[in-house]
């Protein structure tokens, strides 16, 4: 600090130079000064006059619209029940055999015909089967045939010449037998000779009737019975040959209905299982909306009754095509099952989040209020101002029993006639005197 400009001990303090701060700190104080004394001569020569009191405008009545109530002994309730469009067929396609998958046709998107081919399996081996079990059939055929035919008369002929040579054979063993018997009693010849002559007379005498028997079977033609297990034996090749020719079938997946696909899973040279789905099939025409309704609710419904269904904010008209006679085991619901036309579901398609509205009366006793006109009270209830003949307002107790989106289904402590605030009951007090406008008279 310099010791030039200040020094207590060898100036007083009029005699001492002042620093910049502290000369403008004493013009401010004097201007102050200055200030002061120009009002304090103002207000001697100008005094106040004496405070008269300001009159207060007289509050206008508040303006209110009212609407007139009237008792009503029943309403009507519309509710909104939450349902899914769902296509009207939907299959999984697959084959009934295994095997390895040759040709696709059709791709994810493409729009088929009922009847059109879709893919095919490898059917090598199976031809091969069918081939064979043809030639067996026909070897069993011709046996069949044969058999049915008979013996040919070359056959028949030749059993009767055999028949007849051993007839002739028989009466020279019998003639031989006969001169061996005399030539025993004579003594001429030895008793074997006469026994080997005996044996050969028996002898032709059995070939004579085993020729016979055959002669009289050909005669008589086949027997029933072989004709009969034939039959059968070819019958159960004729069967054989049937299946394999429906397996031959099942190797080519075909469209049961029309539709579009929707999922494709495999490629070609895929090797399947049987059951394995190859293609998921879509027919969204006609569409159908299900919703799971109440019993009450669905009771009231019959087979054919239109119903607007609401899909994304665009309503629609539906006809109900099927009610399900039991409930939902999880939902404790019942199904109801609508049917839009081709034309009107355009634009729509599966899984979409459809709503209907259904009416139903019921009976109670109460108002119709708008709830605009509606004040929360406590414990529940809720509150309404009713406007008295003298033009002050009252507050009226309710109890909401249906609401909908501009009114609601009151009851409560309102009676028939009583004119209620319709609107702006935020802004008013019990007892606050009001002026029913015009407009609403």
């Amino acid at each position: 600090m310099s010791t030039s400009n200040y020094s207590p001990s060898s100036k007083s303090f009029f005699g001492q130079k002042w620093t910049k701060r502290q000369l403008w700190t004493s013009r401010l104080i004097t201007g102050f000064l200055f200030v002061l004394l120009v009002a304090i001569v103002a207000l001697l020569r100008y005094p106040f006059a004496s405070a008269q009191p300001v009159p207060t405008p007289k509050a206008e009545p508040l303006p209110v619209a009212v609407v007139p109530v009237e008792p009503q002994e029943s309403y009507t309730a519309q509710r909104t029940y939450t349902g899914m469009l769902v296509a009207a067929k939907t299959s999984e396609l697959s084959f009934e055999l295994p095997g390895k998958i040759t040709q696709l046709s059709v791709d994810e998107g493409d729009h088929v015909q009922a009847g059109d081919q879709l893919a095919v399996l490898d059917d090598r081996h199976l031809l091969a089967r069918i081939a064979q079990t043809k030639a067996e059939r026909n070897q069993q055929l011709a046996i069949l045939e044969e058999l049915t035919a008979g013996p040919r008369s070359e056959v028949i002929d030749a059993a009767s010449a055999e028949v007849r040579q051993l007839n002739a054979e028989l009466h020279l063993q019998q003639a031989n037998k006969k001169r061996r018997e005399q030539l025993i009693e004579r003594s001429a010849i030895s008793q074997e000779t006469l026994e080997d002559a005996v044996f050969g007379a028996e002898a032709a005498q059995g070939r004579l009737d085993a020729a016979k028997s055959r002669l009289e079977e050909l005669q008589k033609g086949t027997r029933v019975e072989q004709v009969d297990a034939q039959k059968a034996r070819v019958a159960g090749l004729e069967a054989q040959l049937a299946d394999l020719q429906h397996e031959e079938e099942d190797t080519r997946l075909v469209a049961p209905f029309s539709g579009t696909i929707a999922r494709r899973n495999f490629d070609e040279g895929s090797v399947i299982s049987a059951g394995q789905a190859v293609f998921r099939l879509v027919q969204h025409e006609p569409l159908e909306a299900w919703f799971g309704l109440p019993p009450d609710a669905a009771s009231t419904l019959s087979l054919g009754d239109p119903l607007p269904v609401t899909v994304n904010g665009q309503t629609r008209s539906a006809k109900v095509t099927g009610i399900i006679p039991e409930l939902d085991t999880k939902t404790r619901t019942q199904t109801i099952v609508l049917t839009l036309a081709a034309d009107v579901a355009h634009g729509w398609v599966p899984a979409q989040v459809a709503r209907v509205s259904l009416a139903s009366g019921r009976k109670s006793d109460g108002f119709w209020l708008p709830n605009s006109a509606l004040l929360q009270g406590s414990r529940g209830l809720w509150s309404a101002y009713v406007v008295d003949q003298d033009h002050r307002v009252a507050r009226r107790d309710l109890e909401i029993i249906y609401s909908e989106s501009e009114r609601s289904y009151v009851r409560g402590t309102l009676t028939s006639g009583e004119q209620v605030v319709a609107s702006g009951v935020n802004r008013l007090v019990p007892d606050m005197q009001v002026r029913i406008h015009p407009a609403s008279e």
